[in-house]
């Protein structure tokens, strides 16, 4: 099953709304425990060479997107409860993170079947974010309509 709307633009989403979330006690927190995640994602990336080793790295794959998704939900959920807390901005430190990991998710695509393999290991996390914006947009539009 392949979702329209996640291509490459996802991987930049992901880590964009990644670094605009908030962490466990700080938007700092969160900052760098997503660059964390996106640092071993990419270093993950960069191991795989061939369509066998994409293969075999999927399950790790899977495991990092989760674990990036549920940090942003997370973050998503800090600022709710926490809105005078600033996102703050993205750094040029940010935006390369961000290069490396297209450049990387690119590079894999060109290998047989790869897109389709990276976007099997995303779909998962990207079903629960999905979910979770939904469910936002809808509370919002509740607490708007009761106004």
């Amino acid at each position: 099953m392949r979702i329209p709307h996640l291509k490459l633009g996802l991987s930049i989403l992901l880590f964009a709304l990644l670094l605009t979330g908030c962490g466990p006690r700080s938007q700092e927190d969160f900052r760098e425990e997503g660059e964390g995640l996106t640092r071993s994602l990419i270093q993950e990336l960069q191991s795989i060479h061939t369509r066998e080793q994409l293969l075999m790295a999927s399950s790790r794959l899977q495991r990092l997107f989760d674990q990036l998704v549920s940090l942003m939900i997370a973050a998503e959920e800090f600022h709710a409860l926490h809105p005078e807390q600033d996102k703050g901005e993205l750094t040029p430190r940010n935006h390369d993170l961000s290069d490396q990991l297209r450049m990387e998710l690119n590079r894999l695509y060109r290998l047989e079947g790869g897109r389709q393999m990276i976007e099997k290991c995303q779909e998962n996390a990207l079903h629960r974010l999905d979910a979770c914006e939904k469910k936002r947009i809808k509370q919002i539009e509740n607490q708007r309509d009761k106004r």
